[in-house]
């Protein structure tokens, strides 16, 4: 089979056609009957490793005679499965797909910060071949290398995630139904819009209903957010990203380290015996004290001053303040199409309008992994971060966000540091210096430089200025050898400074 595959085969379209015959093995076996499946039948196919000569977490599919659920839990024969399947991989965690040729479920590893392994129980089956290869291929293209996912560039043939795109056969909804059942970008199908007009302008049309009719700021002080942990399922679903490079201290100049140890404070939540209670509860109320801001036009955050008030039922008075940063793609700002201009719906320019589009699961997984690898220099030159999490609105919505530390600084836009004398100045600019140095040595490139990202802030009990980074939603890291990470930390960071200090005391000391 592999001879018949044509040589110029993009990875996606190979992804296609070995996927291809997985319904058919399955059709025969439903066919055969049930009475050859008298044990657990299960093969280990270390996929990536052949295609792409490195080792790829691909799923492994499991056949069983038997029940897979028994009070709504996996059965013993499931369970036993499960053992083998991972005492016998030399595959780190793969995702595996248990069936029994009428049920279907999704076991997946634990991943990220806080996760636990998880499953996912297939609703009633209607076409059940169908769902199976479809299960199968996302699960495959999710074990992927990253660079082949999500691309919604023009330049690049599009693929996705979560199974086919919409059938362009398939009549558009109405506007107004659109608008009543369509909340966020992800509950589009961008890479459809790309090549789809029609579904493309009703996108646009939806985005100024949204941003007409709701206001950017969902939350007023004293308003209760019940935050739910581990509930970032997107998360989950993203191919295994792991980073080439790690972060290393042994790296990182004498005086940088120096710098980093003078500056860390403790844990504030740490402090407060909360950390470790809010790392094992499962939801939680904050309680909202104050709008800080909202971002850029084209931005999709808002910050809040918030705190928790309560941990496992019990009242939470000693809570510190704690920064959230809610996500809400819906209102993020890009030029849309005239609908009466025919040079704006030019079939050889319009995919253009999609390229500023980007979505809170994007963003926020960007933000995850690189807090993730600042872990050691949380409290220091970033703030301590306290995990990604649902927040469900006053009114029932529900957006993602972080928690953070608050910081009690200031933003380069106020100009107080044009207040501080020479010599405090200097510090505050070799403090960006250190900073800029260790997202260099964490391979971590910060492509949204401005203002917003540095603040400083004057410790209380060293009196140590020193800047800290913020916002890494727009921020990249290599995962693959062949795509190589762009930093130009250096030159951004003195594009901000240059804002806030005279140039020349920037250009001298930075």
């Amino acid at each position: 089979m592999k001879e018949s595959f044509p040589s110029n085969l993009m990875p996606n379209d190979y992804l296609e056609i070995l996927m291809a015959p997985v319904v058919d093995v399955f059709n025969q076996l439903r066919r055969l009957g049930r009475g050859l499946l008298n044990s657990t039948h299960f093969k280990l196919d270390e996929l990536g490793k052949e295609i792409y000569g490195q080792d790829q977490s691909f799923p492994v599919i499991v056949v069983l005679p038997d029940e897979l659920f028994h009070l709504d839990y996996p059965s013993l024969s499931v369970t036993y499965a499960l053992s083998q399947i991972h005492e016998l991989s030399s595959l780190v965690s793969p995702t595996i797909i248990v069936t029994n040729f009428k049920d279907i479920a999704v076991f997946h590893p634990a991943y990220g910060l806080n996760a636990e392994p998880f499953f996912e129980r297939v609703a009633p089956i209607t076409q059940f071949s169908l769902a199976l290869q479809v299960i199968a291929v996302a699960c495959t293209n999710n074990a992927l290398p990253y660079v082949w996912m999500r691309s919604f560039s023009p330049e690049f043939e599009l693929d996705l995630s979560h199974g086919p795109s919409q059938d362009p056969h398939q009549p558009l909804l109405g506007d107004e139904q659109v608008f009543t059942t369509h909340h966020f970008h992800s509950d589009f199908d961008i890479p459809t819009l790309v090549q789809n007009k029609a579904r493309a302008l009703q996108f646009f049309r939806w985005h100024a209903h949204i941003q007409q009719q709701y206001s950017k700021v969902v939350a007023c002080p004293k308003d209760i957010l019940v935050a739910s942990t581990n509930k970032a399922s997107f998360i989950h679903d993203l191919p295994r990203l792991v980073p080439l490079y790690p972060y290393d201290a042994s790296e990182l100049p004498v005086d940088t380290v120096a710098h980093v140890k003078e500056t860390q404070c403790p844990c504030p939540l740490g402090t407060a015996r909360i950390s470790k209670s809010l790392n094992h509860n499962k939801t939680f109320p904050v309680e909202i004290v104050e709008l800080i801001a909202t971002s850029t036009e084209r931005g999709i955050c808002t910050l809040y001053r918030c705190r928790i008030t309560s941990i496992d039922g019990h009242v939470a008075p000693s809570s510190p303040s704690l920064c959230l940063e809610l996500l809400d793609d819906r209102f993020q700002g890009f030029d849309r199409p005239n609908e009466e201009d025919p040079d704006d719906l030019d079939d050889r320019e319009f995919s253009r309008w999609m390229v500023p589009i980007v979505m809170a699961e994007m963003l926020a997984t960007n933000e995850f992994l690189a807090y993730e690898k600042l872990r050691p220099l949380q409290g220091s030159i970033v703030p301590w971060f306290y995990g990604l999490h649902q927040f469900t609105l006053p009114d029932g919505r529900i957006l993602y966000g972080f928690l953070m530390e608050y910081i009690w600084g200031w933003k380069i836009e106020s100009n107080l540091q044009r207040e501080l004398s020479i010599d405090r100045q200097i510090k505050l600019i070799q403090s960006s210096r250190h900073a800029a140095r260790v997202l260099d040595v964490s391979d971590i490139g910060q492509h949204d430089w401005h203002e917003g990202q540095v603040l400083f802030y004057t410790n209380p009990t060293t009196g140590i200025d020193h800047a800290i980074l913020v916002d890494f939603g727009l921020t990249s890291q290599t995962y693959e050898e062949e795509m190589p990470n762009l930093i130009d930390n250096y030159s951004g960071m003195r594009y901000t400074l240059n804002k806030a200090f005279d140039q020349e005391l920037v250009l001298k000391h930075l």
